[in-house]
Formats: structure tokens, C-alpha cells, sequence
């Protein structure tokens, strides 16, 4: 080779990073890991940069997607295996699904709409009258203490107790969110739930997975290849999340209702399926333990749902 040729001087071959200065001879610093090539990107690559490392659009997405729907636990069992390199982690399409399912929740669903009932109470007394069917219906909570917190179906507050600084400010508050038009009210709890939602969902995701350990206690030695350890529970919840979020997304941009219900059955066959998949044992105690587990995770993801209700109230 001829060493005056142009492209194969030392200086063709290799040449400083820009980002840390070290000799870089490949397509990537050695020292750093930064491109080489730093020319401006075209579209197409821009977008690709922005979103591939998040959904990994070099085809680890769709493969995963794809096994994900179509074959129940299979996504389990590669993972405890250790084959994962193919295929998106579990925490990282948790995590795009979840954001996405909110995405579309804030572009297809409205308001919250309370009962106007009451809402011409205002030169009406017969409107506000106690023994309406507004004031009728209504729920307490007790906070302890002797402090009770009423609520009716418009969403209106009472604070029944002691009277110090905090529950001076709580009344405040709650009146606050009483005297705004009930549209605004909507707007406002509608708009909390959708930015923390995701938030609230993560939170989640380990309670449901120590609940599924709970559901299979016992009888390991029956099945030794059934999951044990904490974080396999975690691993399983984190895709069967994923599934839901995904049914989810699909049913709330199809305009007829009667795809839904086609929808919300396979969700129930495909857990069912992966549950036997992943764990083994009878059908009927598959079916059994996952009622339990529906069960139990509903009163937390109420709890939850309270939880973000009241920030929504109390900053008004």
C-alpha cells in the first residue's frame, strides 16, 4: 500500500474526539463512547435518536410486542432464562406503555362531570333543603382523632372535629373547593389523576407483585420450577402491566363498545394462560388465587386513587 495515498496517512486514520480529545479511530471514542461522526443529523435520524433508546425501534419493540401478545408467559420465561437481549426489559415497556395509555386517556376522555343536583341551590331554598337527595347521599371518612370528613355525590366537603391551625386550614381549603363550579371541580380531578397517574401505577406495580407472592405460598416443592423470589413476582406483574396497558390503549381508541368486551375477555384468557404458564398448578386455583389478587389490588389502587384526589382538592 502506498503510504502517501490519500486515507491511509495517520491522520485519516484516526483523529481526536471532540467531545474529550482522546485519539479516536473508530466510530465511537474509545474513552468517552461518543460518535465520531458528528455531523448534523438528517430527520429521520433525529427522530431516531429521541425515541430509540426509550422503545428500541431497532426491532427489539416489535418482537417484543409480539411475543408479548401472542404468546402468554413466553416473555417470563426468557427473561428468568437470561435471554433478554433481544427484547425490551420489563421495567423499560412498563414504562412506555403506561405513558402512552395516559397519553391517549387525556386526548379521549373528558371531565369529570358531577350531578348538578343542588347546583341551583342559590335563590332556591328548596334546592339546598337537608333531606335532599344530594345531601342524603353522603360518605365520611375518619381521619382520627375525632376528625370526620363528609363528602357528597357533587363532591362537596364538610370537616366535622377539633378546631386547631391544621384543620382551620383544611376547612379553608375544602370550602375553597366547594364555592368552584362543578365543571371546574371535574377539570381539576381530571387533571390530577391524569398527571399522576403514571406515577401512581409505578407505585403500584411492586404491591401487586408482593400480592401475587402472597397468592402462591406454600406448596413449593410440588413445583419446583414455580417462582419464588420476590423480584420474579416483580418480573411477571411488570408484563402482565404492560398487557393491560396495552388492551387499554387499543380499547379506548376503537369508536364501538362491542370490540371492548372481545378485548376485556382475552385480557382475562391471557392472564389466565400466563398464570398457568408461569406457575403451574390447577386451573381452578389459578383462577381462585388471580380473584384475589383483582381483589386485594382494587382496594389499594382505591386507597391510591384518594390519595391523588385530595392533592387535587386541596390545591384548587
Amino acid at each position: 500500500m502506498n503510504p502517501g495515498a490519500p486515507g491511509t496517512g495517520p491522520a485519516d486514520a484516526a483523529k481526536a474526539c471532540v467531545n474529550c480529545g482522546a485519539v479516536a479511530a473508530g466510530a465511537y471514542c474509545p474513552a468517552c463512547g461518543q460518535e465520531t461522526d458528528v455531523r448534523l443529523p438528517t430527520l429521520r435520524q433525529f427522530m431516531r435518536d429521541a425515541t430509540g433508546s426509550l422503545v428500541a425501534l431497532d426491532g427489539r419493540l416489535w418482537r417484543t410486542l409480539r411475543a408479548l401478545i401472542m404468546q402468554p408467559g413466553f416473555l417470563v420465561r426468557e427473561y428468568f432464562r437470561g435471554r433478554r437481549r433481544y427484547y425490551v426489559r420489563p421495567a423499560r415497556l412498563f414504562l412506555v406503555t403506561s405513558l402512552i395509555l395516559f397519553a391517549v386517556l387525556r386526548f379521549t376522555t373528558e371531565p369529570i362531570r358531577f350531578d348538578e343536583t343542588g347546583a341551583s341551590a342559590k335563590g332556591n331554598p328548596q334546592a339546598a333543603a337537608p333531606d335532599s337527595s344530594a345531601a342524603m347521599e353522603k360518605s365520611e371518612i375518619t381521619l382520627g382523632g375525632g376528625l370526620t370528613i363528609g363528602v357528597d355525590r357533587n363532591f362537596r366537603f364538610s370537616v366535622n372535629g377539633p378546631r386547631n391551625v391544621l384543620t382551620d386550614q383544611l376547612r379553608a381549603r375544602l370550602e375553597h373547593f366547594n364555592a368552584l363550579p362543578t365543571h371546574d371541580k371535574g377539570r381539576q380531578l381530571s387533571s390530577m389523576l391524569l398527571q399522576w397517574g403514571p406515577y401512581a401505577m409505578f407505585a403500584l406495580l411492586p404491591v401487586f407483585a408482593w400480592l401475587q407472592q402472597i397468592s402462591y405460598l406454600g406448596r413449593l416443592r410440588a413445583y419446583p420450577g414455580r417462582p419464588k423470589r420476590y423480584v420474579e413476582h416483580l418480573v411477571y406483574a411488570t408484563y402482565m402491566h404492560s398487557v393491560m396497558f396495552l388492551a387499554a390503549i387499543v380499547a379506548l381508541l376503537i369508536p364501538w363498545a362491542w370490540p371492548r368486551w372481545l378485548i376485556l375477555a382475552w385480557v382475562v384468557v391471557y392472564v389466565l394462560r400466563s398464570k398457568h404458564e408461569i406457575y403451574g398448578g390447577s386451573r381452578w386455583g389459578g383462577i381462585v388465587r388471580t380473584l384475589f389478587v383483582v381483589v386485594a389490588y382494587t382496594a389499594f389502587m382505591t386507597v391510591a386513587l384518594v390519595l391523588l384526589i385530595f392533592p387535587a382538592i386541596l390545591l384548587a
